[in-house]
């Protein structure tokens, strides 16, 4: 792809088409933005940081940056949240920043937590019209010479957005054949993203040109379990698998699926002793079709010792997307890198004292 192919898509995609949001290869890394519930999952208070390379080939790229701090309170049984976000595509600089407030109400069961979410977001994105280059500046023998006739009107714009998530997390033994796993940690979450673009006309105006242009509402639909295997493991390691499916949805006629963008992402992890190593799928459809642009995706990270405890507070990970079809070939693979790290607080959680609970339920080892 040169570069005057990525100004066209860009120019494109900026001003005629709806904008699509950023998808993580390590969704758990940066959990508030995947399901807003996921705000004070564990205890204490947590950092996370993401970032994401895309199509590295190209000038600049895609890339997309998101920290994030957040905080249990379990005497409310509740989390609050607060993320960064900036992304920032190509050449041309369309630069996306934003700052976002979450909240999240953990309803505790026995063996069962329920958790709902929202989040606020506050958006800005701005534009460099110096570094566009329109079709009518291009000569065909001597290229960017002619002035151009398009009127730019503003270079930077503001709105607001809403999301909305709730979360089933559970623990249950499992029994495959003559294999019996206990305490199977399992995690369902819906997430639906862009909540005023269903309810509400003229709001969150992307468009830089006055065209009405808004972030079609993105469903999100994600589900894991931590499977421990018992008949492997020592005296001291742990040794567990983690099957995983996140499927998103968006589209700007929300309840007209065949019209949708969707994308299905599946995948095992391995887990280790803190060690996990990870490989998934990504298409359009859930079973494999060549056709459609798909990818590969593998990831290995740590739960890294805190000063030689045994409580795990530091996870750093790294990822790579291989595509296989569309411009992902030409066009670079993804590289994401992420972090957290959790300031375990001792005491109650939930309401609840013991050191059991806490790592019943609320264990940043387990992924959620």
């Amino acid at each position: 792809m040169n570069r005057t192919l990525l100004i066209t898509f860009l120019i494109f995609y900026t001003f005629t088409t709806k904008a699509q949001d950023p998808s993580f290869s390590q969704f758990y890394a940066s959990r508030i933005y995947l399901n807003p519930a996921f705000t004070g999952i564990e205890n204490g208070i947590s950092f996370a940081g993401v970032s994401r390379m895309q199509w590295a080939n190209v000038d600049r790229g895609f890339k997309t940056y998101i920290a994030s701090v957040e905080i249990q309170e379990p005497f409310l049984r509740s989390g609050f949240g607060l993320s960064l976000y900036h992304d920032t595509q190509g050449i041309m600089q369309l630069n996306t920043n934003g700052i976002s407030l979450s909240y999240a109400y953990h309803i505790p069961l026995d063996a069962h937590n329920l958790h709902i979410g929202i989040q606020g977001h506050w958006m800005q994105k701005s534009v460099d019209w110096d570094k566009i280059i329109f079709s009518d500046e291009l000569d065909p023998v001597f290229g960017d010479i002619n002035p151009t006739t398009a009127v730019p009107l503003l270079d930077r714009i503001s709105y607001t957005d809403f999301d909305f998530g709730i979360i089933w997390r559970f623990e249950k033994d499992m029994k495959i054949g003559k294999l019996y796993a206990r305490d199977t940690r399992t995690s369902i979450g819906l997430s639906l993203h862009h909540l005023p673009y269903l309810f509400l006309d003229n709001t969150g105006n992307e468009s830089f040109q006055n065209l009405g242009t808004q972030t079609s509402p993105r469903l999100t639909l994600h589900a894991g379990s931590v499977i421990p295997l018992t008949f492997f493991n020592g005296r001291k390691n742990k040794v567990s698998i983690s099957p995983n499916i996140k499927i998103d949805f968006q589209g700007e006629r929300f309840f007209a699926p065949r019209q949708h963008l969707q994308v299905f992402t599946y995948g095992l992890y391995l887990l280790y002793d803190g060690i996990y190593i990870g490989a998934f799928y990504q298409n359009k459809h859930a079973l494999p079709q060549f056709k459609d642009t798909n990818a590969f995706i593998f990831a290995l990270g740590a739960y890294l010792k805190n000063q030689g405890k045994e409580n795990r507070n530091l996870f750093i990970g790294i990822s790579y997307d291989a595509n296989t079809t569309g411009v992902g070939p030409r066009a670079g693979g993804v590289y994401e890198v992420a972090m957290r790290w959790n300031m375990a607080a001792s005491g109650k959680v939930n309401g609840k004292s013991g050191k059991k609970r806490s790592r019943r339920i609320l264990d940043c080892y387990n992924f959620f």
